[in-house]
């Protein structure tokens, strides 16, 4: 039995024609956002696996999108679509993004993206692998929370964030181990929804102490 195709909503230009340029290899666009409400009024719509994010979205910026899909429609997971591998990248992953590809993504390694993120794998680029473990690793030395606790990295995660952000490929990494790459790709997730969980739980955190007075 074939797989199902993996749905994809594109919202903005993504600096690819628009969209995934062929629905090979399992994928499937089934709509196009040009705003970034639009973006989020289509996916509670059609609530498709990917939604490929264009960081320069108009209208509301991609932070705002990527907190609303995360919010309201948490099976869809985000792919960031960037011209580079920056600040405005990395802030897309920090809002809910689970992975990124940059403009110049040859139609083959973004069908097999959008296929991973998919099956709950984070696929990152090298400066921001080094900022995510940076940051969790800042993190972890705040006061904890019972409901939220400050994120730690497990040695695994570690050594896959170490070895992405120096430059290494999670095909590279899989190879050094006899893995998969899927199974770097999860570590790498794991580190992600880490992040997300935090991060989410401090937002919760201000807005309770906001909504109370404080």
């Amino acid at each position: 039995m074939l797989d199902e195709a993996v749905t994809v909503l594109v919202a903005g230009e993504t600096g690819m024609g628009g969209e995934p340029r062929s629905a090979a290899g399992g994928v499937e666009i089934i709509g196009r956002a040009a705003t970034g409400n639009d973006a989020v009024n289509q996916v509670l719509e059609e609530l498709p696996d990917i939604l490929l994010l264009d960081v320069r979205i108009a209208d509301i910026d991609a932070r705002a999108v990527c907190r609303r899909v995360r919010q309201w429609a948490p099976a869809t997971r985000i792919v960031a679509a960037t011209p580079a591998d920056d600040e405005a990248a990395y802030t897309a992953i920090v809002a809910g993004a689970s992975g990124a590809v940059l403009f110049d993504t040859d139609d083959a390694t973004l069908d097999r993206t959008l296929r991973e993120v998919s099956r709950g794998e984070a696929v990152l680029l090298t400066r921001m692998a080094g900022r995510l473990m940076g940051d969790l690793d800042a993190w972890a030395h705040r006061s904890a929370d019972p409901i939220y606790p400050p994120p730690t990295l497990t040695a695994t995660e570690r050594e896959v964030l170490t070895r992405l952000a120096a430059g290494d490929s999670a095909t590279d990494v899989a190879r050094s181990h006899a893995v998969t790459t899927h199974l770097v790709n999860l570590h790498a997730g794991f580190a992600v929804a880490k992040l997300h969980r935090y991060v989410h739980g401090s937002e919760r955190i201000a807005a309770d102490g906001h909504a109370n007075g404080g």
